[in-house]
């Protein structure tokens, strides 16, 4: 079909996998007749947004892809607000989540934005800057297994101690892949941040002036907004572990298997009398099977949990001593407000006092005669005696209010 060989990406076939561009150009070689009466059947309904994504392989190899979020929702079992999260344009309106379906796992972590799968990954809009770094990481590490993340050295030692042959399934190894890569970026923000926090706030405690106020204030505006995006993802993981149904609900693979064998046992007459009468036998091992896959969930999440933890106790201690800082500011301030108040208090009690000089030559000031002005040294009398009454009532307060607590240069 003309039709079949136009689109330069893959499609949805909407039934199977996701077709690759040689099967698709393959299938519409095959059957010419039957792809474009589907075409045209299709072209009567509203047409639907189609967005790229690019799917993973295990294996690590990748694929350009467009599906519409009908054929996504019916082929992977999600709900179409699921796909909303997933949407960049609302990346500031939802949170941080991990959702569990029947057939894959929803990923929303801040610029990490997938579909997992048992059998491959899907990540939206892999042009943008934000994913180019994560895509290339992921490919890397799904084409060498055996590599670890590096900002795990010292936090993943309980996890590394499980047994080599005990390979994750590949859904549990994608999100291992998001959850670090999320886990270095912190790790490295909550590090930068440090770096330029402690000496600020030390050169703030030297000397408070309003330049290193306002580079505090952007300092902590920092410190609140990467605060919240690592305890979200602390509770994300922290709930998972609360909760083993949630848990095993992770583990796909896992899941499928029991699915087919429920299938097959419900399908076949004589399987499913075998499954009755052995159902209390296997009750134990299916417990300790169930247990073991749990297991494995857990011990992949809670190492990832102790390192974004950690990063949180290195932001609250941050955060304590900006609160230290500020306590110490205010002391400062507040110290120099009372000499303040100490300064205004003595040059008030001077002023008192050369208000009786004042009002002493007020007296003699005025124009009547009382004897006195022919009288010899009466003025320089009257001017010492005025002076030395005004110093000894300003030392008198001095005095009282120093005895009284009043006055405090220190």
């Amino acid at each position: 079909s003309p039709r079949g060989d136009d689109g330069a990406t893959d499609r949805f076939d909407g039934v199977g996998d996701l077709a690759t561009g040689d099967e698709a150009r393959a299938a519409g070689g095959a059957q010419p007749k039957r792809a474009q009466p589907k075409r045209r059947a299709a072209g009567n309904k509203p047409p639907a947004a189609v967005r790229t994504w690019l799917r993973i392989e295990v294996t690590g190899e990748s694929t350009v892809v467009q599906a519409d979020k009908y054929k996504l929702t019916g082929k992977l079992g999600i709900q179409t607000r699921d796909l909303r999260l997933l949407d960049p344009h609302f990346t500031t309106t939802y949170p941080s989540c991990i959702l569990c379906r029947d057939k894959s796992v929803v990923v929303n972590l801040e610029h990490i934005k997938a579909i997992i799968t048992t059998k491959f990954m899907l990540v939206v809009n892999p042009e943008e800057d934000s994913s180019v770094k994560f895509i290339s990481q992921l490919k890397r590490r799904l084409a060498s297994p055996g590599q670890q993340g590096s900002s795990l050295q010292d936090l993943t030692k309980a996890a590394q101690q499980l047994p080599h042959d005990m390979d994750l399934p590949f859904e549990l190894r994608a999100l291992e892949i998001c959850l670090d890569e999320l886990a270095s970026e912190f790790d490295t923000a909550t590090s930068e941040l440090e770096a330029s926090a402690y000496p600020a706030l030390d050169s703030l405690a030297t000397k408070v002036t309003s330049p290193r106020l306002e580079r505090v204030r952007r300092i902590k505006n920092r410190l609140v907004r990467l605060t919240t995006r690592v305890e979200t993802v602390r509770e994300v993981l922290e709930k998972f572990l609360n909760d083993d149904d949630d848990m095993h609900d992770l583990n796909l693979t896992a899941n499928e298997a029991r699915e087919m064998e429920r299938e097959m046992s419900e399908t076949t007459p004589q399987l499913a009398r075998i499954s009755r009468a052995t159902s209390h036998s296997f009750a134990s091992t299916n417990s300790s099977l169930m247990e073991s896959e749990v297991a494995e969930v857990e011990m992949l999440l809670e190492a990832y949990f102790m390192h974004y933890d950690n990063s949180y106790n290195r932001l609250e201690t941050l955060n304590e001593y900006i609160k230290d800082t500020e306590d110490l500011v205010n002391i400062k301030l507040d110290q120099h407000r009372n000499q303040l108040i100490t300064t205004d208090l003595i040059l008030t009690a001077f002023t008192c006092a050369m208000a009786m000089v004042t009002t002493v030559s007020g007296i003699f000031g005025m124009n009547l005669l009382s004897g006195l002005e022919e009288t010899p040294h009466v003025f320089n009398q009257v001017t010492i005696i005025s002076c030395v009454g005004a110093l000894l009532l300003f030392a008198a307060f001095v005095v009282f209010a120093w005895r009284r607590g009043l006055l405090s240069w220190s």
